[in-house]
């Protein structure tokens, strides 16, 4: 068990960063996250540590809210995709740029007392963890962050994003429409039910998971990635069945994990993002049509054959076949044929 609590501390650097930028010697901007697996040593405090204890790698800054009452919120991401061999996150350290000594720890997350099991990207079920920290930032007016280009843009951050901007929507125009299309082109949203029945031994999850059950529905797709949501009045249930906080598509179903099997059905709220068609009503993105001046899809006509991979190549005795048995006139595509190669 830590001797500190879990959660946010300044560190002391940051505190003396706070002076420089209200004396207007520099601006107040967060560089980078770094994430950590160890405990804090002894004889050091938050405060005091300069990398997070048995530092693994960076998480992606994800989003910045400027300060209420003297506070900041940074929101940090952790993808699986990204993470070789799995660990237990115990405190993520935020870095923020100093005139004078460069790159400084800012604000020290601390997670000992409740570690995060980050998967590796060997794992079947893959992870997106999030972590928001919070920083004093005293009477400082604006803070800024590099953002991590690589960072997954939830709904929710860009519904508030869309929000911002419609107050004054000629203000950034080009991100207007790009949220717009994010969002336009993101989820399809379905109520379902965990049941009770139907649990069977599992082996997606390598041993992680005892059992999964599928829940079907027409709506899913393999492509689809998942984002499921149990309804407060369940989550009771949830906790004491151990369920997975990770789910998996697959054709026609949605499977879920858990250590066992849950003592009534839950009802959940499910995203669907992705899947490339209008399911249920969902705006699923569409694949425009191709023309001679934009790039899209095509369906392959007579004589045009397209193998697994999607290489094409045209017959042209075939092409010549086809459009003698539908009655077209042999010259006229003898013409098209030799023009087009």
């Amino acid at each position: 068990m830590s001797v500190f609590e879990d959660g946010s501390y300044s560190c002391t650097p940051g505190i003396a960063l706070i002076g420089k930028v209200l004396a207007g010697r520099c601006s107040m901007r967060y560089t980078r996250a770094a994430v950590g697996k160890g405990q804090i040593p002894g004889g050091e405090t938050p405060k005091t540590m300069t990398e997070p204890a048995d530092y693994v790698m960076d998480a992606k800054i994800s989003s910045v809210t400027n300060q209420v009452n003297g506070e900041c919120q940074i929101t940090v991401q952790i993808n699986s995709s990204d993470v070789e061999t799995g660990f237990y996150a115990t405190g993520i350290l935020l870095y923020a740029e100093d005139p004078d000594d460069g790159e400084v720890p800012y604000t020290y997350l601390v997670l000992e007392n409740g570690p995060e099991w980050i998967r590796p990207s060997s794992s079947v079920v893959g992870k997106l963890a999030t972590f928001d920290l919070i920083a004093a930032v005293g009477d400082v007016d604006k803070v800024t962050a590099t953002i991590d280009p690589d960072s997954i843009l939830t709904i929710s951050a860009a519904e508030q994003l869309l929000s911002e901007h419609n107050s004054d929507p000629q203000a950034h125009p080009e991100i207007q429409q790009a949220l717009e299309e994010c969002l336009g082109a993101s989820a399809l949203t379905i109520d379902i039910t965990i049941p009770t029945s139907n649990w069977v031994e599992d082996s997606d999850t390598s041993g992680a998971y005892a059992l999964h059950t599928d829940i079907a529905s027409e709506q899913i797709t393999q492509e689809m990635i998942p984002i499921l949501t149990i309804l407060p009045e369940a989550q009771a249930t949830a906790r004491a069945c151990e369920m997975s906080t990770a789910s998996r598509t697959i054709d026609k179903a949605l499977r879920v994990y858990a250590q066992k099997i849950p003592a009534q059905d839950m009802p959940a709220s499910l995203s669907l993002l992705g899947g490339g068609s209008d399911v249920g009503g969902g705006s699923a993105y569409r694949l425009p049509v191709a023309t001679a001046t934009r790039l899209g899809g095509v369906k392959i006509g007579g004589g045009v054959n397209a193998k697994d991979d999607g290489t094409i190549s045209v017959n042209v005795t075939q092409a010549l076949q086809e459009a003698a048995a539908t009655g077209e006139g042999v010259a006229e595509m003898l013409e098209t044929v030799f023009e087009e190669t």
